[in-house]
C-alpha cells in the first residue's frame, strides 16, 4: 500500500466516524441519563426523598428508586434527532408532562380543573359530581436527571472518551 492510499483510506475512515460520532456521542449521554437514574443522583448530588409523603406515597415508594413507577419518564430519554455536528436528546420536552417539572423543580401554586364525574353511592347509584377549579400549593425539589455537558463534569468526560475511543479505531485498522 503506498502512502497516497494510506492517507486515502484514513481519511474515508475519517469521514465515516464523523458521521458516526453524533449517534455514539448521543447514545451515550441517554446511557448517562439512565445511570442517574440508578443512582438517583446528578453530578454526585443525591436528589430528595419526599419530606412528608402521604399514606398512599409511603406505600408506592417503599422498595423503589425515585422517579421510577411506570418508568415512562425514564423511557422518553433518547436520541430525538442527529445532525451533522449536533445530536438533541429528547427528555424535557417529551409526551411526559412532567419531565421539565421533575428536572428543574418546581415551587408554586397550580390550578387545576376538575371535570364532571359521576360518583356511586352506597347502593350503586350514580350521583353527579359538578366539575370544579382548585388550587394546589406544590413544591417538587429538583431531581436532575439530564443537562448538557456543561453543567456536568461526568458527562463532558463520558463524551470525551467516546470520542477519543472512536478516533482511535481510524488508526488502529
Amino acid at each position: 500500500m503506498t502512502a497516497e492510499e494510506f492517507i486515502k483510506q484514513t481519511q474515508e475512515r475519517l469521514a465515516q466516524t464523523m458521521r458516526e460520532l453524533p449517534a455514539a456521542i448521543g447514545e451515550e449521554v441517554v446511557n448517562f441519563a439512565q445511570d442517574n437514574f440508578n443512582r438517583q443522583s446528578y453530578n454526585g448530588e443525591a436528589w430528595q426523598k419526599r419530606k412528608n409523603p402521604t399514606k398512599w406515597g409511603k406505600r408506592d415508594e417503599e422498595g423503589r428508586v425515585l422517579l421510577v413507577k411506570t418508568a415512562k419518564l425514564r423511557r422518553s430519554i433518547r436520541i430525538g434527532r442527529i445532525e451533522k455536528d449536533r445530536v438533541t436528546i429528547v427528555a424535557g420536552g417529551t409526551d411526559v408532562p412532567y419531565a421539565k417539572t421533575h428536572n428543574e423543580g418546581f415551587s408554586g401554586v397550580v390550578k387545576q380543573n376538575v371535570n364532571p364525574f359521576l360518583r356511586r353511592g352506597k347502593k350503586g347509584q350514580a350521583i353527579p359530581v359538578k366539575g370544579f377549579s382548585r388550587t394546589i400549593n406544590q413544591n417538587i425539589p429538583k431531581r436532575q436527571f439530564i443537562g448538557n455537558e456543561e453543567s456536568s463534569s461526568e458527562l463532558r468526560q463520558r463524551i470525551k472518551n467516546t470520542v477519543t475511543l472512536e478516533l482511535q479505531k481510524i488508526f488502529k485498522k
